[in-house]
Order: structure tokens, then sequence, then C-alpha cells
């Protein structure tokens, strides 16, 4: 029996990952031959097809599902492994990511703490930019960019809905009956993306609705604490607001989802590939965002 290597096995993880072998290429960062190669070299070792081969996507067979859960707990301890070597010998690794403030602040932050559990014992060093050019002009390891993917080698964590949002002491315990008695109480607006309140109410059929009373503020991160502060109702992203939902810190003013095109998207320099604290701290991200968007309800 041929000998499994690991680039044939985060080949093969790589394609269920992104759904495509052009993808996998771009992820992994060598030619889509290459990974063609490898999973045909796994395929040949197990005996079974595990991936079914299409024009622009691949999808794993019944086998592969079985044995994608196998690879990805042997990836996963391997690279555990060398974490724990690696602290072994001196000093904790340090991971540097980059993200937008509101993302860090209300999705990331509240997550930190799993990564102990997920047995990724590293020093994190956390810095917050709107631009993008930051990541390409300063060493880290990992950023989270907020757009429509088209950035070399994002990898998709989650997209994201609008839904108004508002503290429970500025609605009194009331749910508005329906939805033009959102109206009686202030809006408040994100001066960088200004058009969200317009968007959900296209969304809901509502185009003429308007609130007598409005707030703007500069970003995200200063309208959904004001909402916070019961200053009024803020559109707010369902990927941000969740945190502080579950805390009981707003309330969903009126449930009525309204998809937006943009996402988050996880991006790694090259050097990740040769740092396995860092890539270990990707693939964290990357589950925790899988998990998000199972949860996620429908829009």
């Amino acid at each position: 029996m041929l000998d499994v290597s690991l680039a044939s096995l985060r080949a093969f993880r790589a394609v269920a990952r992104c759904g495509s072998f052009t993808a996998a290429s771009r992820d992994l960062g060598c030619a889509q031959s290459a990974i063609s190669r490898q999973v045909a070299a796994l395929e040949k070792h197990t005996g079974k097809v595990l991936v079914l081969r299409g024009h622009r996507n691949a999808q794993l067979t019944p086998a592969g599902e079985i044995y994608l859960e196998t690879v990805t707990r042997a990836l996963d301890e391997l690279d555990h492994g060398a974490i724990r070597m690696a602290d072994a010998g001196g000093a904790r690794a340090t991971v540097k990511i980059l993200a937008m403030p509101s993302f860090a602040a209300r999705w990331l932050i509240p997550r930190l703490h799993k990564l102990r559990s997920a047995r990724i014992d590293v020093d994190i060093e956390l810095a917050t930019s709107i631009w993008d050019a930051d990541f390409l002009k300063e060493r880290f390891d990992i950023a989270v960019h907020y757009g429509d993917g088209s950035m070399p080698g994002s990898r998709l964590l989650m997209h994201d809905c609008l839904v108004p949002v508002a503290s429970p002491s500025l609605l009194r315990g009331e749910q508005p009956g329906k939805v033009t008695d959102l109206a009686r109480h202030p809006w408040l607006h994100d001066s960088l993306r200004a058009s969200k309140w317009q968007h959900w109410l296209a969304a809901c059929g509502e185009d003429e609705l308007a609130s007598v009373r409005n707030m703007r503020l500069q970003d995200t991160e200063s309208t959904l604490a004001a909402a916070v502060a019961g200053l009024g109702i803020a559109m707010g992203h369902l990927v941000l607001i969740e945190h502080d939902v579950s805390e009981g810190r707003l309330v969903e003013a009126w449930p009525s989802y309204a998809p937006i095109s943009a996402g988050y998207h996880l991006l790694q320099t090259k050097r990740v590939l040769r740092n396995p604290s860092a890539r270990a701290v990707g693939e964290w991200l990357l589950k925790e965002a899988s998990a998000f968007r199972d949860a996620m309800p429908s829009a």
C-alpha cells in the first residue's frame, strides 16, 4: 500500500473546504494540477472515490465525507503537536491578527477564550483597521477582511445580513406590532455605510418609511454602542450583534433579515504555511465561522 503524504491530506481537506480544485489551489498557493495529483494519489491509497469532479466545483462522496473526519482530526493533531514542540523550545508563539474594529470587538474577542479549549496555546496580538492596505504593509499573520472576497487568497468566513436592533430599555418590553411602528423611535445611522437602512427597508417593501428623528454616527461600532445606550434603533449586522443579543444588551426590533452581498473573509500570508501556530488559529477561525453560519437564522 502506498504511503499517504501530508501534502495529499492537506490537498484533500482544502478541496473539501473550498468546494473546488481551483479554489483549493489558491488556498494552498500551488498549481491546480498539483492538487489533482495529490487527491488522485489519496484515492489510489484508499481504493475509494473521495471527490466527484464537476466542471466548476467538487463534491465529496459518502466515502469522502467519512474520510474527511479522520483527515481533519489527524491534521489537527499534527498541528497541535508542532505547537507543543515550539512551546517546549522557549517562548510561546505569537500570532498577529488584523480585523475591523467592530468585528474584533463584537465577534472575535468574545470567542478568543475558546482557543485554550481548542488546545491552541498562543499569544495573540490583535490590531484593528478599516483599511485593506494595512494588511499588505504590516507583518500580520492573519486578517479578517470585509468585502466581496476578491482579494487574493480570501477564504469565506461568513456572509451577513441586516436586522434592526435596539436596547430593551428603548422598547420597554413592547415588541412593535408592525414594521411601521419602528418610525416612532429615533434611527441611528452609520456614516461609513449610510445606505443600510434604505437597503433593509427596500427588502421589507417599506421604501418610503422614515423616522422623524435621526442620529448619525461615525461608524458601525459607535452606532451599535449608541443602540446599547438606548439612543435609538440601529441597523445591525447579524454577525456583529450576536453577542450583545445573547447577553441581553440588544434585542431585534423587527425580526426580518435583509441579506447583503459582502461578507467576512480570512486572509493569511504565505508564511502562515510555515507557522503551525498561525495556521492553527486560522483553522480555528474557519471552524468557529462554520458553527456560526449553521446557527444563523434564515434570511
